[in-house]
């Protein structure tokens, strides 16, 4: 309760919003200031290795064989990909071994999104409904769905048209083990229809009104985010993982000098935001280290 009034605040006083144009609005933002600033982006440079030297991180390698040196490393990537595969697993400890072999519950999502002609601004932004009669999505029984509408930003649809997104918790595994195969699309198709025919409950006559449908699963999260599981958002909030998710864990890896991770998994809430902010301690940081660096260098 207390993260929702406080989400609600944040908007009321001005200090939260939605960023208009969505999630690549906001990092194109982001880019275009670090290009300001004299920043060199690579696209479509996966970073194959963290190069190391005497324990301290000293650039990476590429796929293709391309290395950058670098006084600092920052990983932004997937936390378990970046120890375990860039690193090699070197750089950890019982602690960080037990937080990512796969005991702690993660949160993996379907994703349903419609391009639909038709104005639902006057309806919830976001809203639960629940089902009467429960419904068996990607084999699992539902007893409710999340729905989206992204109304709130016109930059999103021509005017007098919606989006709206259907999100599902689901099983990574279910899709894990058909994906590659014709069966996949076949779900994903499947999953769609479901989910309008429940919509049409709440908004009859959406279906005729809908002209596009695109269907994510933990599988799309994870080949375009590289997200361990296709997780949306770090850890599961449970019992289990409530230190995780206030506390977050540690930016830095036991034994390795140089080096910083960042994102959800050390930022955990989930959200683009998040991990921007993340990215902004790391950098303070590195520079609170710095700064302790000069000053015990100095004469006296």
């Amino acid at each position: 309760m207390m993260a929702g009034l406080t989400q609600l605040a944040y908007m009321y006083q001005g200090n939260g919003a939605f960023p208009e144009g969505g999630s690549l609005a906001f990092a194109q933002a982001i880019e275009k200031r670090y290009l300001e600033l004299g920043g060199e982006i690579l696209y479509k440079s996966q970073v194959e290795k963290i190069l190391v030297e005497n324990d301290c991180a000293s650039g990476v390698r590429l796929y293709n064989d391309e290395e950058y040196r670098a006084d600092i490393i920052i990983s932004a990537a997937d936390a378990r990909s970046t120890i375990f595969e860039m690193l090699g697993g070197v750089y950890t400890n019982r602690k960080l071994r037990a937080y990512f072999d796969g005991r702690l519950p993660t949160l993996s999502l379907l994703q349903v999104s419609l391009g639909v002609a038709r104005d639902l601004s006057k309806e919830p932004h976001w809203v639960t409904h629940l089902l009467e009669q429960p419904a068996v999505i990607a084999g699992e029984e539902r007893h409710d769905i999340w729905v989206k509408n992204y109304c709130f930003d016109p930059s999103l649809a021509p005017a007098g048209k919606s989006v709206i997104e259907v999100l599902v918790k689901t099983n990574y595994g279910y899709w894990q083990h058909i994906y590659g195969r014709k069966l996949y699309d076949t779900e994903q198709d499947q999953v769609a229809d479901q989910v309008i025919d429940l919509l049409e409950r709440y908004y009859p006559g959406l279906r005729r009104d809908i002209e596009v449908v695109d269907v994510a699963t933990p599988l799309s999260y994870e080949r375009y985010t590289g997200n361990w599981m296709g997780s949306t958002c770090g850890w599961l909030l449970t019992k289990r993982t409530m230190p995780l998710n206030i506390l977050g864990i540690n930016k830095t890896l036991p034994g390795l000098k140089n080096f910083y991770l960042i994102g959800q998994w050390v930022e955990p809430g989930g959200s683009l935001p998040l991990a921007a902010s993340s990215g902004k301690n790391a950098i303070r940081m590195i520079c609170h280290a710095d700064r302790i660096q000069f000053q015990t260098s100095l004469p006296g």
